[in-house]
């Protein structure tokens, strides 16, 4: 065992450094943290210290289940050579525009590119396709007509460029998922939720997608120094896959989805139409996704561990951020899938029943963040 490695374990848990002034503030961390919203982020704070305490500049820190990526931008932001998984085309889309530090010059190009595009082709479209999709409330009734159809024009746009897509295009895609619904006067939508997009309330305005998508980027280069991160990368497809990758990593720090969590695909509902999703594609999502499936059984960590163990060097290790429920102990039933590959090291948790919920009626049912600590066996273990 690397008496070091759970030593300061046991300290991290004991302190819990993100919870002291200024890291416990909500908005607290690099603005590119922002670039879109997103259910289920992993606060930046936490990703944070996690990567100044347990790992050292140089270090390849993967996050195989990224989401929108904190945790490797969080080693980008530290020295660190962030790279993100994941599944979702929302997540790398905006995974990718963080870590792969896109030029702004080539980003305006890009906005120039389908302000063209718009314009050329807006005629096409009609404010009634997808009139009978939605979740809250039918797709179109967000919208104002003619801004209904730039974004119909977008969408067209960007999903001809995803399997190739560049960091610029990344980003500049970004822009227009965040902008895509929301509360205040930045959002395309009539008035709803920045995070899951519930039944619009108020008038129909038209809003420009181009000017909505120029001022987001403008705001997410104010004040930036790319500079002073390190260029990571973003991969998108199933975390069974890496091991085709070529990617040898020092660290796997990963925040998997919690035991009986909210349904990520369906809260980003609109985001995921956005990048592509077509209305069947929700009807077999709970087959394609890990949240759902490990609901059945938390068997299918045995090809994450195996996974895990195969990407990293020699003296790995793994440290996952995990979500206790009052019937199901997540750190316990993924050590026990961990041990073929890994030592335990240390596992242990924090009280987060009365945690915030943003407005938000149901987060779930966590009750503990647990912390588990791992290191990789080696073939004489």
């Amino acid at each position: 065992m690397d008496i070091t490695f759970r030593k300061r374990a046991e300290k991290f848990v004991s302190c819990l450094p993100y919870k002291q002034a200024p890291y416990e503030n909500r908005n607290w961390g690099h603005p590119w943290h922002s670039l879109c919203s997103y259910h289920g982020k992993l606060k930046p704070s936490i990703a944070h210290w996690l990567i100044s305490e347990f790992t050292k500049e140089g270090d390849v820190i993967l996050d195989p289940l990224c989401g929108v990526g904190t945790i490797p931008f969080e080693a980008c932001l530290q020295g660190r050579v962030g790279v993100g998984n994941d599944l979702s085309e929302l997540a790398y889309v905006v995974t990718k525009a963080k870590l792969e530090k896109p030029n702004r010059s080539g980003v305006e190009d890009i906005i120039c590119q389908l302000d063209e595009y718009i314009k050329k082709n807006k005629s096409s479209h009609s404010a009634t396709e997808y009139e009978n999709f939605g979740f809250n409330g039918k797709l179109p009734q967000y919208f104002e007509s003619e801004t209904y159809k730039e974004i119909l024009c977008a969408r067209e746009f960007f999903l001809n460029r995803f399997s190739t897509i560049s960091a610029e295009e990344a980003m500049a895609f970004s822009a227009l998922l965040h902008v895509l619904h929301g509360n205040r006067p930045y959002a395309l939508s009539r008035r709803s939720h920045p995070l899951t997009p519930y039944a619009p309330t108020g008038e129909f305005e038209y809003k420009s997608v181009i000017e909505k998508v120029t001022q987001k980027v403008d705001s997410n280069y104010r004040k930036l120094n790319q500079e002073d991160i390190t260029k990571g990368y973003a991969l998108y497809g199933d975390y069974k896959k890496l091991v085709t990758k070529n990617i040898k990593a020092d660290f796997i720090i990963c925040s998997p989805p919690f035991a009986n969590s909210i349904r990520f695909y369906m809260q980003n509902w609109m985001r995921l139409w956005l990048c592509g999703w077509e209305p069947q594609d929700y009807k077999t999502a709970d087959d394609k996704f890990l949240d759902r499936a490990q609901e059945k059984n938390f068997d299918l960590y045995y090809d994450f561990f195996e996974m895990c163990h195969d990407v990293l060097n020699d003296n790995g290790k793994v440290i996952l951020h995990l979500g206790k429920t009052k019937s199901i102990n997540m750190g316990i039933e993924l050590s026990k899938r961990a041990e073929p590959w890994f030592e335990i090291i240390y596992l242990a948790g924090e009280d987060v029943s009365s945690i915030e919920k943003h407005g938000i009626k149901d987060k779930g049912a966590t009750v503990e963040h647990q912390y588990l600590f791992l290191q990789k066996k080696t073939r004489w273990d």
